[in-house]
């Protein structure tokens, strides 16, 4: 396939609800720390909307707890160490992605992950699900140089480490954070409607909702004005 110079020529993603399906593997991680306190497990539907905010969100929903409640930290240790022991048992990317990520590639496209995730936990399922040589970079909010979105600090230096300017980066992510975050970079930002949002992703005032991962790759195309 030809190589165009092309105004947008970066894609970012956030991870869980957006390039893949880790809410099966957070639930069962949830469910255990009910479980050993002799609560029923919930099951995972009550869970899965929960998936993108982490252990606030999921902690919160199944202990009917906040990240303020002095038992948090402590079962929020326990819930990572579940979640890091099974990480992979049942969660898959999304399908689409993976030719999403090819032929992103095959423009001569960067792409890249930036997301709230623990970096070693993003590297560790990104490796095991065989998409790391599909990405250029993989950001996590404890990463030097970032922070949890809505904040704009993770992609700004993701930005930096790929050498390209944030008005050229496009991003795409399942919670109206990424869009804010995005928007706070510089960014246009892409709502997908196959994640784990909790309200409308067309409510989010993203610059474009995605039905399908492949729509992503028809808007930079269209963006940057190639045919298809």
């Amino acid at each position: 396939m030809t190589v165009v110079a092309m105004r947008y020529q970066t894609f970012l993603f956030d991870l869980d609800g957006t390039l893949v399906d880790t809410a099966p593997d957070l639930a069962a991680a949830t469910n255990r720390v009910r479980t050993v306190r002799g609560l029923t497990p919930l099951p995972e539907a009550e869970l899965r909307p929960y998936a993108s905010q982490g252990a606030p969100g999921l902690l919160g929903k199944a202990m009917n707890i906040s990240n303020t409640d002095p038992s948090f930290s402590e079962l929020r240790a326990e819930f990572l160490a579940n979640y890091q022991s099974a990480m992979t048992v049942h969660s898959c990317a999304f399908t689409g992605v993976i030719e999403l990520l090819d032929r992103l590639r095959a423009h001569g496209i960067k792409t890249g992950i930036v997301t709230n995730k623990y970096f070693h936990l993003a590297k560790s399922l990104v490796k095991d699900l065989g998409l790391s040589d599909r990405l250029d970079l993989i950001l996590g909010s404890d990463s030097d140089g970032c922070a949890m979105k809505p904040a704009p600090d993770s992609l700004l230096t993701a930005a930096r480490q790929l050498q390209v300017q944030p008005q050229t980066i496009l991003y795409a992510g399942d919670d109206p954070r990424d869009i804010q975050a995005a928007h706070h970079a510089g960014m246009l930002a892409a709502s997908i409607q196959w994640g784990y949002g909790l309200t409308d992703p067309h409510t989010w005032e993203a610059d474009f909702v995605a039905e399908k991962p492949l729509d992503l790759y028809l808007w930079l195309l269209q963006l940057n004005k190639v045919d298809i």
